[in-house]
């Protein structure tokens, strides 16, 4: 059984796929009720709403059907996306030599196939809307226009789904650097101190203010001073790991939250110093960091508590010299006794 062959356009159409942000999400209630109502309006056993990937098709929604995904080699989905216009119809997959030898027709008893590309506005075929059953049939004219519409109605729920994920994610973002903004890390904080309530996570917390931006400023202008702010954003990114969050808070004020037993704040903090002033020295801006840096071993009251700890710190470092780490372990402070 020779497999399909790859669309033309298969980079852009794999790239417009990952920009739905929908692989290996949950299903969701919206598509589950068009795959409902591809049953009912065509007969079928069998609905999916299937995503061609590299070399697999995940399902966002399935009716019918006990799987998650299945290899894209034995996808009927596959050959579908290339005829991206076109509705691909198989009336019994036995007599049809590009599906007979499949194992999901062989094992599993699948013969008849319906399949609407889902397409978006820019031609890339994502996957298909896709009716099955196991037995030989045809559908009406009426039925695929059905599945037709029902396939526009998935690509128009996708497309609503991207736009609040691109308006969350500006939302929660630094226009200048690129990196998560203060509501984005308040948002983290606020998790991280629910986390550790709940299940004793600890996690630190970075905060750090430029020594000398000011100066850079006045004299090189702000154009220079927009250079400097996304170099630090660079370095803190590429001092970070997947699970941490390096975030502008605002002005020349970064931070970066750190998540997990196996963090050592303090060393963490002393590298993104020296990574810091190694970069600024390299473009020849005479800016260095001060740092606070809190371990949370305990969880603070609060995420005002947390962000007070922290600056603290910071302004600490700041007063005793400049360019340099303070770091200390988190304990609550104990509450004064109530007069009697």
């Amino acid at each position: 059984m020779p497999p399909a062959s790859l669309p033309p356009n298969e980079a852009e159409r794999l790239a417009a796929l990952r920009s739905y942000d929908v692989l290996d999400t949950a299903c969701e209630a919206s598509f589950d009720d068009i795959a409902k109502l591809a049953v009912i309006l065509t007969g079928c056993s069998i609905a999916l709403v299937s995503l061609v990937d590299f070399n697999r098709q995940c399902f966002k929604a399935r009716l019918g059907l006990d799987m998650a995904e299945t290899p894209r080699d034995v996808s009927f989905c596959a050959h579908a996306i290339l005829q991206p216009r076109e509705l691909l119809v198989v009336p019994d997959a036995t007599l049809d030599p590009r599906f007979r030898d499949n194992p999901l027709v062989r094992e599993f008893g699948l013969r008849f196939y319906a399949g609407a590309p889902l397409v978006n506005a820019e031609g890339a075929a994502l996957g298909t809307l896709c009716v099955i059953d196991h037995g030989p049939r045809l559908l009406s004219e009426t039925q695929q226009e059905a599945l037709r519409y029902l396939a526009g109605t998935v690509m128009t729920t996708l497309e609503l789904r991207r736009a609040m994920n691109r308006a969350r994610k500006a939302a929660l973002t630094d226009a200048l650097t690129g990196i998560a903004n203060r509501p984005a890390l308040l948002d983290a904080l606020h998790r991280a101190i629910a986390l550790q309530k709940r299940q004793d996570k600890p996690f630190s917390l970075i905060y750090l203010d430029l020594d000398g931006f000011k100066r850079v400023n006045d004299l090189h202008g702000h154009a220079t001073g927009d250079q400097v702010l996304r170099q630090v954003a660079t370095t803190l990114t590429a001092n970070a790991r997947a699970s941490d969050m390096p975030a502008r808070l605002g002005g020349d004020e970064f931070a970066v939250l750190l998540v997990g037993e196996d963090v050592d704040a303090a060393t963490a903090a002393d590298r993104i110093r020296l990574e810091l002033e190694m970069s600024m020295a390299r473009h020849g801006w005479p800016v260095t960091a001060s740092v606070g840096a809190v371990s949370f071993r305990s969880a603070p009251a609060d995420v005002e508590e947390a962000l007070a700890v922290a600056d603290e710190l910071m302004y600490g470092a700041k007063f005793s010299g400049k360019n340099r780490v303070l770091h200390r372990a988190f304990a609550p402070r104990m509450q004064e006794p109530k007069a009697a």
